[in-house]
C-alpha cells in the first residue's frame, strides 16, 4: 500500500505536471472532463502499478451505487449510480486506493462531490483516500484529503510551493 507522504508527493507531482504540460486546458476554461482526463494520465505516471480510470462506475461487474445517507451496496435500491471523476484502484478487486473529485475554479459548488468523498471513504465503501481538487489557471488551487468519511488534511498550500520550485513564478 502507498504511504500517506508518498501519496501526497505523487498527487502534487501529477497536478504540477497538469499545470506544466496541459495549462492551456485551465487557461481556456476547457470542460471539466477534458481536465480530469489529462490529470488521470498524469496520475497514471505516478501510480504505474495501479489502474487509473475516469468515471469508472463498477464494483466488479456490478454498477457502482452510492447512498449518500447510508451504506453503499451494489444491490441498494435507494442508491444512485455514481461516476467518480478519477479513481486509482486495481480493477475487479477490492483494492481501491484513491477516489478524486475535481472542480474548476469559479465552477459549480462542490457540495455533492464532498458528500460523495465522505461516503466513498467510509470503511464500508472501501476507498482508503478521497481527494477534492479545485483547479485554476494560475496555480490557484484547493486540495483536501478525505479519510474515514471526513476531511483529514488540507494540502492547498503545498501546490503553489511546488509550482514555484518548478519555476512558475508567483503562483
Amino acid at each position: 500500500m502507498v504511504s500517506l507522504p508518498d501519496l501526497k508527493q505523487r498527487i502534487i507531482a501529477a497536478i504540477c505536471a497538469l499545470h506544466r504540460y496541459d495549462h492551456e486546458l485551465l487557461e481556456i476554461d476547457a470542460n471539466e472532463r477534458s481536465i480530469t482526463h489529462k490529470l488521470a494520465e498524469h496520475l497514471q505516471h505516478q501510480f504505474p502499478a495501479w489502474h487509473v480510470d475516469c468515471e469508472y462506475n463498477r464494483i466488479g461487474h456490478v454498477t457502482k451505487r452510492l447512498n449518500l445517507n447510508g451504506q453503499s451496496r451494489p444491490d441498494e435500491t435507494e442508491a444512485t449510480t455514481v461516476f467518480p471523476d478519477i479513481i486509482v484502484h486495481q480493477r475487479l478487486t477490492n483494492e481501491n486506493l484513491l477516489v478524486v473529485e475535481v472542480k474548476k475554479a469559479g465552477g459549480q459548488q462542490e457540495t455533492h462531490d464532498i458528500e460523495k468523498l465522505k461516503t466513498f471513504t467510509r470503511p464500508d465503501c472501501q476507498y482508503k483516500y478521497g481527494l477534492f481538487v479545485r483547479l485554476g489557471a494560475n496555480g490557484d488551487c484547493e486540495i483536501k484529503l478525505y479519510q474515514d468519511g471526513a476531511c483529514s488534511q488540507d494540502w492547498t498550500d503545498d501546490l503553489p510551493r511546488a509550482l514555484r520550485e518548478l519555476g512558475y513564478g508567483d503562483q
